[in-house]
């Protein structure tokens, strides 16, 4: 016969309490906060990291979680300007207190919300390419594209070494991401002892490029080189074909996204060139043919590099929180010491600044479509 006592009753139920407990905070979802542009004009772009990180988050619950725990997604909209990225996400961390986030694609916004980071101190990955973000030293943020000086770096040496142009103009959006990546491409080629013929610039909510499409003409220039983002970049396009520009076009990565290409013609594509993060190609096999049918079946449309970098991100930031846990500091750590960790897109390893991608793709499009296809890599330091 067995004698319970008070004391061994109370043990008892302390004890399936405290078991109780311990399975509920095992199955506690971490929730991971993003701060997307999913309304206005930046929504373009928005909307392809929207996407593959909604469906991220489905294949690592798919796989278990994080030990037992599911991640959910906390999304604010980011929209199209500095204060509102801002605003989403201050609300993100105090709403939700996330131990990691993700913010946009757009350098401004990322250099607007920095010190935000900074207060909050949990680590965030971006995807704004502008050099000024990580030269702010902020140890939080990790960059998971390629940096924007990198791609104007390929963009000169494929116009020198490939298309053997020498009388280059520049043709940029006036804000950090233009600036930043025409001041690079103007010192390598004069470093390169080649003259830039021609430099302009036009505002974000500009509609039409004519008059700067015909000063580079008339300056003589045999190449252009375009930093766009996808709506403008589009524009810019389709209106160099009706002015009858002949000279090659090489084209920053936001023209060739989806969104981007849906308002292309063939011909708009005919004598352009794009240097892309990465080159989305289901021919590839393996984990991107997996990736871009999964994207496409799952959403409608084609995958493509921005959104494959939010994947990648995510998952990295899944392999972290496996081995380290959720406290942010840990996790900075963990990261800031990843060396060539195999996404889809890019073998990450983060420097100093939190640049993570070292290489990128020239892309053109097979002739009379619209149809992509990878021209070669340009891989620097």
């Amino acid at each position: 016969m067995v004698v319970r006592t008070r004391r061994t009753m109370l043990a008892a139920a302390a004890a399936v309490l405290l078991a109780g407990g311990a399975a509920r905070a095992a199955e506690e979802p971490i929730t991971v906060g993003a701060t997307v542009p999913t309304t206005g004009p930046l929504s373009l772009t928005g909307k392809l990291y929207f996407n593959t990180l909604t469906m991220a988050a489905e294949d690592i619950n798919k796989a278990g979680g994080i030990k037992g725990r599911p991640v959910r997604l906390a999304i604010e909209d980011a929209g199209a300007s500095n204060s509102t990225a801002v605003s989403a996400f201050v609300k993100l961390v105090q709403e939700t207190k996330p131990p990691f986030a993700f913010l946009t694609s757009y350098s401004t916004q990322n250099l607007a919300v920095a010190p935000e980071v900074a207060k909050a101190a949990i680590p965030v990955m971006y995807a704004g390419g502008a050099d000024a973000v990580a030269e702010n030293g902020n140890s939080w943020m990790f960059r998971i594209r390629p940096t924007d000086s990198l791609a104007a770096r390929a963009m000169v040496r494929f116009m020198t070494t490939q298309l053997k142009a020498t009388k280059p103009g520049i043709l940029y959006i006036q804000n950090d991401f233009g600036q930043g990546g025409a001041g690079v491409a103007a010192r390598r080629l004069e470093e390169a002892g080649i003259k830039v013929v021609a430099s302009e610039a036009y505002g974000q909510n500009d509609k039409d490029f004519s008059a700067q499409l015909l000063r580079l003409r008339s300056a003589g220039a045999d190449v252009v080189l375009v930093f766009c983002y996808p709506a403008d970049g589009a524009l810019l396009l389709r209106q160099a074909k009706a002015l009858g520009l002949k000279m090659p076009v090489v084209a920053s990565s936001a023209a060739f996204v989806p969104a981007a290409m849906q308002l292309l013609s063939p011909a708009d594509l005919d004598n352009v060139w794009g240097v892309v993060d990465a080159f989305v190609d289901p021919g590839a096999g393996g984990r991107m043919k997996d990736f871009a049918d999964r994207y496409k079946a799952k959403f409608g449309t084609d995958a493509d590099a921005y959104g494959l970098a939010y994947y990648d991100g995510a998952m990295l930031m899944a392999e972290g929180m496996r081995q380290v846990g959720t406290e942010p500091k840990a996790l900075r750590d963990w990261l800031a010491g990843v060396k060539g960790w195999e996404g889809i897109g890019h073998a990450y390893t983060f420097d100093g600044k939190g640049n993570g991608v070292g290489d990128v793709a020239v892309v053109k499009a097979k002739p009379g479509t619209k149809a992509l296809e990878a021209v070669t890599s340009v891989k620097l330091d």
